[in-house]
């Protein structure tokens, strides 16, 4: 225990930056017995405090409605993530959180702010890429949402993936 999650870890770093981080608890990513669907708001919040709790977020937490409506809006990737610049442009974009790579975004934003401060004129550059990661989640997150969700859904992530069992 004790381990300080890389999101809090950047969000404790970068807040002199002006940057604001914050979660949005949009659905439950892998329902079973014990945390399924949400059927009512009241268990969506309880939900969404719950994970906050055992996955010791530090980040502001904002809870999606019942529909579904930022979900939809932003993509219904599961682990989406975004990271807006101080014009309200979309600066990094990717269906998974990758800290190594947020950090990189967040210090040629940081940077940019110091050069745009000195007067130098900047332009936004555009990439695109497919990055192949693990796919175990960082930190066991992967296994204590399927401890907190069920074995059920544990099974059905296996299924799905055509994983050995462990």
């Amino acid at each position: 225990m004790g381990e300080v999650s890389p999101i809090n870890q950047l969000q404790a770093e970068f807040a002199d930056h002006g940057f604001q981080f914050f979660t949005v608890y949009v659905r439950e990513p892998h329902p079973g017995e014990h945390y399924g669907h949400h059927e009512t708001m009241e268990q969506k919040l309880q939900y969404a405090r719950d994970c906050r709790a055992q996955d010791r977020l530090a980040t502001p937490l904002l809870v999606d409605d019942l529909e579904g409506s930022v979900h939809r809006l932003y993509g219904t990737f599961p682990n989406m993530i975004y990271v807006i610049d101080r014009e309200a442009r979309i600066a990094y974009k990717a269906m998974w959180t990758d800290h190594a790579e947020i950090r990189a975004v967040l210090e040629n934003l940081t940077e940019a702010d110091r050069l745009s401060a000195q007067g130098l004129r900047l332009k936004p550059s555009y990439s695109e890429k497919i990055n192949y990661i693990p796919a175990d989640y960082a930190g066991g997150v992967r296994d204590r949402v399927f401890h907190r969700a069920s074995p059920r859904a544990s099974a059905d992530h296996r299924a799905v993936f055509a994983e050995p069992e462990s």
